[in-house]
């Protein structure tokens, strides 16, 4: 699964798809942190957690409401509300690109060339964008994207599978939304006007839709209130019936989700609140400062969180069983979700360390944490935020929980990795 953060430099990459894991506890030494044990707990002020922090974010800073930060949190905010795979159909199994837009940033991925300066000549405030097949993607390049308009994270699909890209827009007024939609659609086609045919959509008559004839893809734009959504749509044969009822039943999942989340005005996107759900509070942050990033600092609905994943389906039961109705990620920290309550948090523990292969390491000082030393680190596709995700290495990964809070942690070293479960299962005693 690829999350792309677009406003950094060179659109780096997060690979993140999330393993199952299994094994038994491991954690051990000796230390000094805060907090006072309650009856029968582990006293976590003997837990040795090295360098990082475990004292509730908000104790040690102030977060401070900027207009980059504020952006990065709508963009968040606005991935809660773009539809993943299984709710368009049951055969989108795989979750395969995430991507954060804003102006002159990563827009050149899932828009055409000339649809570009249109967005940007009408305001466009930010994006997200998402794409998911009903099989996995190769890992390899596509060598004809040349990350020119690649709406499946420059890679290249499956010849037999079926693959949609959907991307939303926010602009500050529904007129400039219209106008830009009626412009991206033009300009899209009259790159071949000669060749590409207009197509109704039934279903949604506003939309303006084309396609190629022999070509197995369509292209869809649509406004919708102060929202622009644009879909691409893939399928083994150039059949242009399926791809229109494709098309029509990626609209029907997502205009609810839109219906649901008010656009933004500036001055809302500005005021928004870095940890909405307390969540941030509660996840290891070693760092002093607050730094919202809508790839890999930031609180997320279940939806925004399967975004990140590839398995979208067994993630998606794990989190509906459990009750999961958040979940965070820090720079650079860790992964927090929370469930209804203790009971699930140890029920969903229990189904991620089902499915792992053999423990990291056996001692137990800390309960209830599993550790594991992955498989094959150095195979999987090259990385290119190693310094900020929260995963930034998953040779060595540890999943705890406590209350009704599962973590996970990782890092390149297991000692490392041992000290940040440790850390992580203290701030969450010391959350309480």
């Amino acid at each position: 699964m690829k999350v792309f953060d677009a406003s950094r430099p060179g659109g780096r990459t997060v690979f993140g798809a999330l393993t199952l894991l299994v094994t038994t506890a491991v954690l051990a030494g000796c230390g000094t942190v805060t907090g006072t044990p309650g009856a029968a707990e582990l006293d976590v002020r003997k837990l040795a957690v090295g360098k990082y922090p475990t004292d509730p974010l908000d104790s040690r800073m102030s977060y401070v409401h900027s207009k980059s930060g504020g952006r990065e949190l709508a963009v968040g905010r606005l991935g809660d509300s773009v539809v993943i795979g299984p709710e368009v159909d049951p055969s989108f199994t795989h979750g395969v690109m995430s991507l954060s837009l804003q102006v002159s940033a990563g827009l050149g991925l899932v828009l055409s060339t000339v649809a570009e300066p249109v967005v940007e000549r009408n305001n466009m405030m930010f994006g997200y964008a998402a794409s998911a097949s009903t099989k996995p993607l190769s890992t390899a390049r596509d060598p004809d994207s040349l990350l020119a308009f690649s709406p499946f994270g420059g890679a290249k699909p499956d010849p037999d599978a079926t693959s949609f890209n959907v991307t939303v827009l926010q602009f500050p007024d529904q007129q400039r939304a219209t106008v830009a939609a009626d412009q991206m659609e033009a300009a899209d086609f009259d790159v071949a006007s000669d060749q590409n045919q207009r197509i109704t959509l039934d279903k949604q008559p506003g939309a303006k839709a084309h396609w190629r004839p022999g070509i197995a893809t369509m292209g869809t734009t649509l406004a919708h209130g102060q929202y622009v959504i644009s879909v691409f749509v893939q399928q083994p044969k150039p059949e242009v019936t399926e791809l229109t009822k494709l098309t029509e039943k990626v609209l029907a999942a997502q205009l609810p989700l839109l219906d649901q989340t008010p656009a933004l005005s500036p001055r809302e996107v500005l005021r928004l609140d870095y940890d909405p759900q307390n969540l941030m509070r509660r996840t290891l942050h070693p760092g002093n400062y607050a730094a919202p990033n809508a790839v890999d600092e930031v609180t997320r609905t279940p939806r925004g969180f399967l975004h990140t994943v590839d398995d979208q389906p067994k993630w998606k039961t794990l989190l509906d069983d459990n009750g999961v109705d958040s979940t965070a990620t820090t720079r650079n920290g860790a992964l927090l979700l929370r469930t209804r309550d203790a009971k699930a948090a140890t029920a969903l523990w229990s189904s991620l360390a089902g499915a792992a292969a053999s423990p990291a390491d056996q001692s137990a000082d800390v309960p209830d944490t599993t550790c594991v030393e992955t498989a094959s680190p150095n195979t999987k596709p090259q990385r290119y935020d190693d310094e900020d995700a929260w995963d930034k290495s998953d040779r060595y990964v540890c999943t705890l929980h406590y209350n009704r809070y599962v973590a996970r942690v990782a890092g390149t070293q297991l000692a490392d990795v041992k000290q940040r479960a440790a850390a992580q299962y203290a701030l969450l005693a010391n959350s309480q």
